[in-house]
């Protein structure tokens, strides 16, 4: 019979530590939607943060928008007929890396073609940057003193402390979903323009310094050169038309004096930018020349300049370097 007892007893002591540990799980999740809903009507301080006073019962946590200005990138893409093919795929590698960048860089995507300083061509339209705030805890009305001469008032003050800790993680998860968002909304924006433009083909010859010239009237720019880095897709060989006569001769005067000679042709308001040429290589194309023609007109237009060859190989990620910010996953429309 003391077996029997014993094992009754051992089975009443299971039942109730079941029962206990399904009450307690009930009474955490309990707890979990009780602070939610207190938060969502502004009731997530203490309620002895009250008895201290009115300060301390409507203390709030400081948000903080970032105060530099933001990050900007933008895409030229060589849309020449003769090279359709491959400037596809540019595109597509220029989207999916704009559709995947954080809501708080701005993007763009500009088409060069032969009228590429006209309003005429379907650019993608700009993508602003959204500034993204941050958090700290709010003051208290003790200030720099607040020495507890009381237990209470020190076992409310770290209450309060608490209670602003899980408030700004609240703050900031909800400053995080609501960037992803932005971010998701921006992805299917620029995929639908991409389609819309798929098949949008320029007249043969391209004018690459009509698009330089555009690029430093856009307002981004004229803005906040130093935050922008521009990134081109092209063979860079200008169209036979006037401009490429200037450019060679540039390059000429240039190679001769090592200096750069006066050009009143010259893209004013690309001091400052970052710019990284990357170079489509042909056989019909003398593209080093070309190259270093460029390099020598937008550095002398007081650009910082890199220049790459394009491979489908290697990502735009790669091509920015390390320096850039990561991109994040973006879900295509």
């Amino acid at each position: 019979m003391s077996q029997v007892h014993a094992l009754s007893a051992l089975a009443g002591l299971v039942v109730v530590a079941s029962a206990l540990a399904g009450m307690m799980h009930w009474q955490s999740g309990n707890d979990a939607a009780v602070r939610e809903a207190a938060e969502a009507r502004g009731e997530w301080r203490p309620p002895c943060a009250l008895r201290l006073g009115t300060g301390y019962g409507a203390v709030e946590p400081v948000a903080t928008a970032d105060v530099g200005p933001p990050r900007t990138l933008l895409f030229g893409v060589d849309r020449s007929p003769s090279n359709l093919g491959l400037a596809d795929e540019q595109m597509d590698a220029v989207i999916n890396h704009a559709a995947s960048l954080p809501a708080d860089i701005g993007v763009g995507v500009l088409l060069i073609s032969d009228r590429s300083e006209r309003s005429s061509t379907p650019d993608m339209p700009f993508e602003a940057a959204a500034a993204r705030r941050s958090f700290v805890a709010g003051p208290l009305p003790c200030g720099g003193d607040c020495a507890a001469d009381s237990m209470f008032k020190k076992k409310c003050l770290e209450q309060i402390d608490a209670a602003q800790a899980g408030r700004i993680a609240t703050l900031e998860r909800g400053e995080s979903q609501h960037h992803a968002t932005l971010q998701e909304q921006r992805a299917e924006r620029v995929h639908r323009w991409r389609e819309q433009v798929r098949n949008w083909t320029p007249k043969p010859g391209t004018s690459l310094l009509g698009f330089w010239t555009k690029v430093a009237d856009l307002p981004v720019v004229r803005r906040t050169p130093e935050r922008v880095t521009v990134v081109v897709f092209s063979d860079l060989e200008e169209a036979r038309t006037p401009d490429r006569k200037k450019i060679e001769q540039f390059g000429k005067a240039y190679a001769a004096r090592g200096a750069c000679p006066e050009a009143e042709w010259l893209p004013r308001g690309l001091a400052s930018l970052d710019i990284v040429l990357v170079q489509t290589l042909s056989d019909a194309t003398d593209a080093d020349a070309w190259g270093q023609r460029w390099e020598a007109v937008l550095g002398c237009a007081g650009a910082h300049v890199r220049r790459h060859r394009y491979s489908a190989a290697i990502s735009v990620a790669e091509l920015l370097g390390p320096d850039e910010p990561a991109p994040r996953v973006a879900q295509a429309p």
